[in-house]
């Protein structure tokens, strides 16, 4: 029994720590610092619980004190279960990410993280029985223990994540807590085994309850391996408008009901600058898909180019998106025009070895969750051999474009232009505060083109003309390009985090 007992804690915490980081994602997002948080955290806990473990053995050794011990493990999960939304959105008062990231994760994870360190070395002193042997006896259990954290891992990460929801993890999480209590403890006295039993019948009661209470929820929140997606309907004026999030105070899609394939965020529009340069664009690459919003102003023919002969390429990370984008925003998978490709973008520009007319990128949805691989001047080498000598590729990026929170933006900016004959950034919302944060489009063309941009105002459409007079006059600022092995973009969102998070 205190083999299985070490495995299946060991496990049960690794899973517990896995989900951690999807728990924590709608408060704080899932950069570096939440990671280290989280793992900061998890570990002091287990620490401190192992030397209260090992004091609690040496005075009360028995199955029936273990069995507390595991009771009280299972109820600390349960509380995490039934309380990390609440703790979670008290974190996003806090306007420091450090701070923020560390509070979530001790008021999430500190109880369970101490109550579980405190199993290890309670059973291995309950296992020790002669001192000859005890080396044996502690490295069999540390490595059955080692064992179950390897098999919580990969079952989290693997498979647990894809297919259940946090709330669903964190319950079952409970549930093996209490299982193991009632396996491990003596049948008498029955006054504990039945309390025992009725916790798990409660907490099993409890996560039916919070399944339904989901069902009722006013918006939808959807789990897969790589995000944490919400979805809610709500108006802009009067027209009925559905978003989707996966880092908090960001909105990644946004969609008119009354008109599906209308784009709505302001910087999705100033994609079109490239269909206005690249007018006989037939293959168009897009990386990141979100909710689809530009394929489909491109496949409806709203962009300029002929949409009949279009050719349109995207390439997702998720899967779970593109079944949202389906279901939820009117994205015709069906369409022979389009090609999806489930892949990271970055990987597939390294693979692929065709050219695109126009390149579309739109993968920084957030400063919470920054995919530096693709800002580096090593991605911008290979947009650069992806699109063809007359075409375009327009980036968005979230930052500010000059002052003391610009480093972020310019050591991508620096990467492109290190790659490309011209780099012209565009601001949207506020290019006449360009140290304000805001999507900064970036537009990079591989052949000089001169003073295209000082066209007549009434030889292009009202709206062109308006994007043209966002442009915005910017440099590196001093900052180094972003390079594969050394991308600092945590110190570099820093301050941009804490404007938002001070907003909001």
């Amino acid at each position: 029994m205190p083999e299985l007992l070490m495995f299946c804690s060991g496990l049960l915490i690794m899973v517990l720590e896995m989900v951690g980081a999807r728990v924590l994602a709608p408060h704080v997002g899932t950069s570096t610092v939440v990671w280290t948080s989280l793992i900061g955290v998890v570990l002091a806990c287990l620490a401190l619980g192992g030397y209260v473990g090992g004091r609690l053995a040496d005075r009360w050794l028995s199955r029936r004190v273990l069995g507390h011990v595991l009771t009280l493990a299972g109820v600390s999960c349960a509380v995490t279960a039934s309380c990390h939304q609440l703790i979670g959105s008290r974190t996003m008062t806090i306007d420091n990410l450090y701070l923020a990231a560390l509070a979530a994760a001790v008021g999430v994870f500190a109880l369970p993280g101490l109550c579980c360190g405190m199993l290890g070395p309670y059973i291995i002193r309950l296992r020790l029985a002669r001192l000859e042997t005890a080396g044996a006896t502690v490295g069999r259990l540390y490595a059955l223990s080692t064992a179950g954290s390897i098999a919580g891992t990969f079952l989290g990460g693997f498979v647990l994540i894809s297919w259940l929801p946090s709330s669903v993890i964190l319950w079952g999480v409970t549930l093996s807590m209490l299982l193991l209590a009632l396996l491990a403890s003596p049948l008498r006295p029955w006054g504990a085994t039945l309390l025992r039993a009725g916790l798990f019948l409660l907490c099993l009661l409890l996560m039916a309850a919070g399944a339904g209470r989901a069902d009722r929820a006013p918006w939808l929140l959807l789990e897969s391996a790589c995000n944490s997606i919400r979805l809610w309907d709500t108006h802009d004026g009067a027209r009925p408008v559905r978003f989707m999030a996966t880092d908090p105070g960001f909105s990644q899609s946004g969609m008119y009901l009354d008109d599906p394939q209308e784009l709505y965020f302001p910087y999705t529009r100033y994609f079109a600058l490239g269909t206005w340069l690249v007018p006989g664009a037939r293959r168009v690459l897009m990386l990141g898909g979100g909710g689809y919003s530009v394929p489909k102003w491109l496949l409806a023919g709203r962009s300029g180019l002929e949409a009949d002969g279009l050719e349109c390429t995207v390439v997702e990370l998720d899967p779970a998106m593109t079944r949202v984008a389906r279901d939820y925003f009117a994205l015709d998978t069906d369409d022979a025009r389009l090609r999806v490709v489930h892949a990271d973008a970055r990987a597939f520009l390294e693979r692929q070895g065709e050219r695109y007319d126009l390149i579309f990128v739109d993968v920084f949805n957030s400063c919470y969750t920054v995919p530096f691989h693709l800002g580096t001047q090593e991605a911008a080498a290979a947009l650069r051999r992806a699109v063809a000598p007359d075409g375009a590729v327009l980036m968005n990026v979230i930052g500010a474009a000059e002052g003391r929170d610009a480093r972020l933006f310019q050591g991508i900016y620096a990467a492109l232009a290190g790659q490309f004959a011209e780099v012209h950034v565009f601001g949207v919302g506020q290019p006449y505060r360009p140290d304000s944060l805001q999507n900064l489009m970036l537009l990079a063309l591989p052949q000089p083109r001169g003073d295209w941009w000082h066209a007549s105002a009434q030889d292009m459409r009202p709206e062109l003309a308006f994007m043209l007079g966002a442009r915005l006059s910017v440099s590196s600022g001093g900052t180094p390009p972003l390079r594969d092995d050394f991308a600092p973009v945590e110190r570099y969102v820093l301050p941009l985090l804490a404007a938002q998070r001070a907003v909001r």
